[in-house]
């Protein structure tokens, strides 16, 4: 699936266009460091995406509405970021740090809304900014990495960046619960405004302005430059493959694990602080899942990492049920495993997406990133409907059937990387 007739050159682009300049730039003490505030910047920015997860009942609880409606209420952050296509392509005319700043502001304002305000109307306002946070800032940063990174190399580059997603669950997930449980549920995300504030500071201080291959300016608005990224990338088959494979896995995933908290609270009388820690189990598979990424998306190739996890995320969500049954630490073993499965498959897929469009590499990442919200909107959707019956099996079927059909998808794909 990854262009490999335009491989050469565009390694050879990103080497003329990187920040640093330097040939290899993965290798570089610059572009370690980069990652390394890339790492903690999208920990903070990931840790509300993670939170509602195992703490959803405890937000229906502080916002006095049912499970049903709160599930609707943090859904709003996939919602907003469906904007990713008009917003994404910014970073490509304004530049990469820009852009992340934006997104920044936008996480900080939303925790405001929702520390200051425990109201329903609060709080679908900061659930909004959450998601257009995210819809801005994270085709930005993945640009700023494909413009950095040679292709060769960016599969560790994007695994390493992706570890922000276990960091949010080894770190900020118990934190949320300790707070709400020592002070009340909206003491986290005051934290994360300060944090966000912060984040700012590190972008604009230690992340160098970045802008991928240079291209003819066009005098065009705004608008019109954006329907016209969006009409060459929809024209590209490849483009299709990718955008349909990223709603179905994201879809996978989210159809059981969007209950996964209540299923725990109410089947094994899991506390706040309980759940927080069963939570560091997910964070740990996740951080095996990405590590293993960075070893062995480049060698293996891209395409077959993908298939491989979609193949093993399959095969974890039939089997979750059966396993569940045992007690709550086969429960867990089998949440790990699907986490572990989902998390190879999504991280080796980064890189490959990246690499598809160069010519437009943060409006075909902005489609990416709505892809995945429209499988996360569609399964939450799915996933509250489902839950009336409360069988994690049912969801998990639905789930794995998903995956299935998305593996499907990419075998029948012939390239290769």
């Amino acid at each position: 699936m990854s262009p490999e007739q335009g491989q050469t050159s565009a390694s050879d682009s990103n080497r003329c266009y990187s920040p640093s300049g330097l040939q290899d730039a993965s290798a570089s003490t610059a572009i370690r460091a980069r990652l390394a505030i890339i790492l903690l910047i999208r920990t903070v920015l990931n840790t509300p995406s993670r939170v509602v997860y195992p703490f959803l009942p405890a937000i229906a609880r502080g916002l006095g509405v049912s499970l049903s409606v709160a599930t609707q209420v943090v859904s709003l952050r996939v919602v907003a970021g469906l904007t990713a296509p008009l917003v994404g392509p910014l970073s490509d005319r304004f530049g990469r740090r820009r852009i992340m700043e934006l997104g920044l502001l936008l996480l900080v304002l939303a925790g405001i809304a929702l520390a200051g305000s425990g109201s329903i109307a609060a709080a679908a306002v900061a659930f909004t900014l959450y998601g257009l946070a995210k819809a801005i800032f994270d085709p930005a940063v993945l640009a700023y990495l494909g413009d950095s990174v040679p292709y060769a190399k960016r599969g560790r580059a994007m695994g390493l960046s992706e570890m922000s997603w276990s960091a949010a669950w080894l770190l900020g997930v118990p934190a949320t619960g300790f707070l709400m449980e020592r002070i009340n549920w909206r003491a986290p995300w005051a934290v994360l405004s300060v944090l966000g504030v912060l984040g700012a500071v590190l972008t604009r201080l230690g992340l160098p302005n970045a802008r991928g291959p240079a291209r003819p300016v066009r005098r065009t608005g705004l608008l019109t430059a954006v329907l016209g990224t969006w009409g060459g990338l929809l024209r590209r088959r490849k483009v299709v493959i990718v955008l349909t494979v990223s709603t179905l896995l994201m879809a996978a995933l989210e159809v059981p694990f969007i209950v996964y908290g209540a299923w725990l609270e109410s089947t094994f009388g899991l506390s706040l602080s309980a759940l927080g820690v069963a939570s560091t189990v997910v964070g740990l598979a996740e951080a095996v899942a990405e590590l293993g990424t960075t070893l062995f998306a480049d060698r293996l190739g891209k395409r077959r990492s993908v298939l491989a996890g979609l193949i093993g995320l399959t095969a974890s969500l039939a089997l979750l049920p059966w396993i569940a049954r045992i007690g709550l630490v086969p429960a867990l073993a089998g949440v790990v495993l699907m986490m572990l499965t989902f998390e190879f498959a999504l991280v080796s897929f980064l890189p490959l997406v990246s690499e598809v469009a160069p010519d437009a590499r943060a409006g075909l990442l902005s489609f990416y990133i709505t892809a995945v919200s429209m499988g996360r909107l569609g399964a939450a959707l799915l996933s509250s409907w489902l839950w009336r019956w409360q069988s994690i099996a049912l969801q998990a079927w639905v789930g794995g059937a998903l995956a299935l059909i998305a593996a499907v998808i990419m075998a029948l794909e012939s390239d290769d990387d």
